[in-house]
């Protein structure tokens, strides 16, 4: 499920679990941005990190 966050009008974000990783995914047209999430990070921190410095960037067809 994806959700918004006020302040990021163009994006979206979703919390996935890969494995034991807790990721935060930024979603907009063909860009997925993601970063990994500790248990107790604060989502509207990262989000705007995660959109300012990108640590990962999947660009789809």
């Amino acid at each position: 499920m994806t959700f918004t966050l006020s302040g990021f009008d163009s994006w979206t974000f979703q919390i996935v679990f890969y494995g034991s990783l807790l990721v935060l995914e930024a979603l907009r047209d063909d860009q997925r941005l993601s970063t990994v999430l500790n248990p107790m990070d604060c989502t509207r921190t990262w989000a705007h990190d995660v959109i300012r410095h990108p640590s990962c960037s999947l660009i789809s067809r």
